[in-house]
């Protein structure tokens, strides 16, 4: 018969999983989206283990714009690795199946940005930026006429980043006679 641990051991096992399961950084509030999905939790308890997590050095969150992205450690793989089999069954499937239909929203979701600041006159200042591995890749401030015109610049840019990203660096980099 398995052992489980106590419900909050055994729920930072499940959030370092569910980490690990996404492979690549994931915010606090989509994992704890993850983790309601799998397990009866509040965001407050969420919050608090996971605080527990970053002192404990098993996740590190890095700041990435206007939030902090967590990333699994070293330490806290090798825990994962040692008690993973600890947590139901149900529960890893549960959580992989759930990393595995949303992990590309997620992944786009952290790396495409889009602030936009109304200005006095009623045009919009637009900062786009693509983020890789905690870097700006790429990044573009636009000077919009007004609020429509900064709201359509913002849904293309969410849906076509990276086409942008990519024609852009074509057209900058085609030699002409």
């Amino acid at each position: 018969m398995a052992f489980f641990p106590e419900k909050q051991g055994r729920v930072k096992l499940l959030m370092l999983y569910i980490i690990k399961k996404y492979r690549t950084p994931i915010s606090r509030e989509q994992l704890y989206t993850a983790l309601v999905n799998v397990s009866d939790i509040s965001f407050f308890e969420m919050s608090e283990l996971c605080a527990e997590l970053e002192q404990e050095m098993y996740v590190v969150a890095v700041p990435a714009r206007d939030q902090h992205l967590l990333y699994l450690t070293e330490r806290g793989g090798e825990l994962l690795d040692t008690f993973e089999r600890e947590l139901p069954r149900s529960e890893r499937d549960e959580a992989a199946g759930y990393a595995d239909e949303t992990r590309d929203r997620v992944r786009r979701d952290n790396c495409i940005v889009s602030d936009a600041l109304p200005q006095g006159d009623g045009s919009w200042k637009l900062n786009l930026a693509i983020l890789e591995n905690e870097n700006t890749l790429f990044e573009i401030n636009l000077h919009m006429p007004d609020s429509h015109s900064a709201f359509i610049a913002q849904r293309q840019w969410y849906k076509e980043a990276d086409d942008i990203y990519i024609g852009l660096l074509k057209r900058l980099s085609e030699e002409k006679e």
